[in-house]
C-alpha cells in the first residue's frame, strides 16, 4: 500500500514504532539494573531511618511513662510497653506513608493500616519464634543466647519480613500507575493495538490523503 499525499509532499511517513508510541502515550523505558538497585537501597535506607526513629519513640515513651515527671504508668511496665509500642507503630506507619512509600499508598486507608499492623505482628512473631527455638529446641538459655536470638537473628529476619511485606503488600497502591512498571499500559511491552495504530496513521496522513493498494 502507498500513500499519495504524504509521498508527493515529501513528508516522512510515521514509522510503526513512533505511531505506536504516540497512540499509546509517552513511553517510559524500563529502569536499568543500576536504577533498580539505587531505588531499593534508597527505599531500604528510608525504611531503616523510620524504624530507628520509631525505636526512639518507643523506648523514650516507655521510660517517660514509667519514670517521667508524671509517671502515669509507674509500676505497670507491661502497660507502658504496650502503650509506647502502639504509639511508635502509628508513628512508623504515618512516616512510611508520607515519606518512604509516598506515591504508593492505598486508597483504602483502613485496609492499609490493618496490613501494616499485621506486618508488625508478623515481625514480632518471627522474633518470638527465634527465642522459643533457642530455648526449647537448642537448649540455649543464657542471657547472651537470648540477646542473639531476639535482637540479632530475630530482629534481622523480622526486619527483612517487614520490609518485603511493606513493599509488595502494604504500600502497593501506586504500582499500576508507575510508568516504569512492567504492568504499566505505557510500557514498551504493551504497545498500542492495531486499531489504535491505524487510527493514528489516518490522523497523521490528513483528510486529503488516499490509500491505494
Amino acid at each position: 500500500m502507498t500513500r499519495s499525499s504524504s509521498r508527493a509532499s515529501g513528508a516522512p511517513e510515521p514509522s510503526s514504532a513512533s505511531t505506536a508510541a504516540t497512540a499509546s502515550g509517552t513511553i517510559s523505558p524500563r529502569p536499568t539494573l543500576k536504577e533498580r538497585i539505587v531505588a531499593w537501597v534508597t527505599e531500604f535506607l528510608q525504611f531503616g531511618l523510620v524504624g530507628a526513629l520509631a525505636y526512639v519513640v518507643d523506648s523514650g515513651l516507655f521510660v517517660l511513662f514509667q519514670h517521667g515527671p508524671l509517671g502515669v504508668l509507674a509500676g505497670h511496665p507491661n502497660t507502658a510497653n504496650a502503650a509506647s509500642a502502639t504509639i511508635a507503630t502509628i508513628f512508623s506507619w504515618v512516616a512510611n506513608r508520607l515519606w518512604t512509600y509516598r506515591g504508593r499508598t492505598q486508597e483504602n486507608v483502613a485496609r492499609e493500616a490493618l496490613l501494616f499492623a499485621l506486618a508488625n505482628v508478623g515481625g514480632l512473631f518471627i522474633t518470638q519464634f527465634c527465642l522459643l527455638f533457642t530455648h526449647h529446641v537448642l537448649g540455649l538459655t543464657s542471657a547472651i543466647a537470648d540477646m542473639i536470638a531476639a535482637y540479632v537473628v530475630g530482629f534481622g529476619l523480622g526486619t527483612a519480613f517487614r520490609f518485603t511485606f511493606y513493599h509488595y503488600i502494604v504500600f502497593n497502591g501506586g504500582a499500576d500507575e508507575n510508568p516504569k512498571s512492567p504492568e504499566s499500559p505505557k510500557s514498551p511491552e504493551n504497545p498500542a493495538s492495531a486499531e489504535e495504530i491505524e487510527e493514528r496513521e489516518e490522523i497523521e496522513t490528513g483528510p486529503g490523503s488516499t490509500r491505494r493498494a
